[in-house]
């Protein structure tokens, strides 16, 4: 299913690397996407930097434009955008969502991350109801080492929630989007 102004299935990204398959979900400055890495034949979630209510695309070739008076905001907020991939990319944890590559096109920027299968922590709680003790003394300690090896990494999710927990089809727990994240400077400062 393709939402009007996503990106549609087939889509060729990236000199033909990446294939759009599917839409998965919108958020207030992305869109994400299944894609297939057509090299590798190879399963990927990739994001879209869109602002909602800001950003439009055209149809006819998928090119992301924003009003003159917008585009100070649109460029700000995508280099946050990068940010965000180049810093979940230095993260190198089973319980945090890698980022594969990032680049620009359609005058936007996109990333590719690991594709998580088994949807997300807020859905198996919606669809089941509460979890039972039993899974979430499964759940909380690979949620807590993940969150303690970003600690390590002097950064700070800041939104951490159910929707924000993937689960893989094994059930194990990955943290995804760290938009608004933030990472403790040199001087002890915080940096967006």
């Amino acid at each position: 299913m393709t939402k009007e102004g996503m990106l549609p299935k087939g889509c060729m990204l990236a000199n033909g690397k990446y294939m759009v398959e599917s839409y998965l979900a919108s958020g207030g400055f992305g869109n994400t996407y299944e894609v297939l890495n057509t090299r590798f034949n190879e399963r990927w979630a990739m994001k879209e930097f869109f602002m909602k209510g800001i950003s439009e695309r055209d149809d006819d070739t998928s090119s992301v434009s924003v009003s003159s008076a917008s585009q100070p905001q649109f460029e700000a907020q995508r280099e946050k955008f990068n940010k965000e991939a180049r810093r979940l990319r230095r993260l190198r944890h089973p319980g945090i969502v890698h980022v594969e590559d990032l680049f620009d096109e359609n005058g936007t920027s996109y990333y590719v991350m690991d594709y998580i299968g088994g949807g997300s922590l807020s859905e198996l709680v919606r669809q089941h109801g509460p979890l039972p003790e039993s899974r979430v003394r499964q759940l909380l300690p690979q949620l807590l080492d993940a969150l303690e090896y970003v600690h390590g990494q002097q950064m700070w999710h800041l939104d951490l929630k159910p929707g924000n927990i993937l689960l893989r089809e094994s059930g194990t727990p990955v943290i995804i989007d760290f938009g608004a994240s933030k990472q403790l400077g040199l001087s002890g400062g915080h940096s967006p």
